[in-house]
């Protein structure tokens, strides 16, 4: 078995296994932060932070969901209900994950392995559920949907990484350990503010160009949340367990007006 139950797709595995559609986010109580394309930078920064993160692929843009180690994200009831405004991409196709295999079709697009999280609790036995394959040994229609969906986030993914890898040869990444007084977690990056100052117009007119300097102005914006977010952390924390992300608790009620606040596009779930 994989670590965390991820296991790769195959006919022999699962060619006569089921999986069931995912009805809550309490997968994701305990994740403190999401990777996100850059499609997606403008939903995310009306919703949390977004620091990058340095990987063996480049830098990558992440969603931050908690900013204190150990502790659940405030985005997530305590009955698995997401609260937050938008729902970021690779979250939305769990228990599948799709892991880069650093090769491309004959068209460029990117190959992935589609791996599924057997420890999810939502693969099964009833033939009543999704099936995996069909009768031919094809992938079902309701896997093959998840697959395409994957598909347009790897090539997503790879757009992301290019226009990373050019805000990061113009030297702006730097480590950032706080943002107004509140302690970020470890070992993530944001931009430069002072490099950007430095820059040519040469230089600022490849970020305008490349689409780079829209996911930077979406950096900067996003680092607004960090206060709220430290401080529903801390109200959190004060409340009994009993009494955590009821309809009426203070946080759930801040959560549903900021999602109320945002507009109806966020909420779509049908695209990256």
């Amino acid at each position: 078995m994989a670590q965390n139950g991820l296991v790769p797709v195959t006919f022999s595995r699962h060619g006569r296994r089921y999986w069931t559609r995912f009805m809550s986010y309490q997968f994701a109580a305990n994740r403190a932060e999401c990777a996100i394309v850059f499609q997606e930078a403008q939903q995310a920064a009306a919703t949390f932070p977004i620091l990058f993160k340095k990987t063996a692929r480049g830098y990558e843009p992440t969603g931050i969901l908690s900013v204190l180690k150990d502790r659940p994200t405030p985005f997530v009831s305590q009955a698995g209900r997401w609260l937050a405004a938008y729902v970021p991409s690779a979250l939305r196709c769990y228990p599948f994950q799709a892991a880069p295999t650093g090769r491309k079709t004959a068209d460029q697009a990117p190959l992935f392995q589609l791996n599924v999280d057997e420890s999810s609790g939502l693969l099964s036995d009833d033939p009543k559920d999704e099936a995996f394959f069909d009768n031919t040994g094809a992938v079902s229609p309701a896997l093959r949907e998840v697959k395409i969906f994957l598909q347009a986030r790897a090539a997503a993914c790879e757009a992301t990484l290019a226009l990373c890898q050019i805000i990061d040869s113009l030297g702006l990444f730097e480590l950032i350990a706080s943002h107004d007084g509140i302690p970020l977690p470890p070992d993530k990056f944001g931009v430069s503010v002072q490099r950007l100052k430095t820059l040519s117009q040469v230089e600022k007119l490849k970020l305008v160009d490349s689409g780079a300097l829209f996911l930077i102005h979406a950096h900067q914006i996003s680092l607004s949340h960090c206060g709220w977010l430290s401080r529903a952390h801390q109200q959190l924390a004060q409340q009994n367990p009993q009494e955590k992300y009821t309809e009426n608790s203070d946080i759930s009620g801040f959560l549903y007006a900021m999602a109320n606040a945002q507009n109806d596009d966020f909420l779509g779930t049908s695209g990256v």
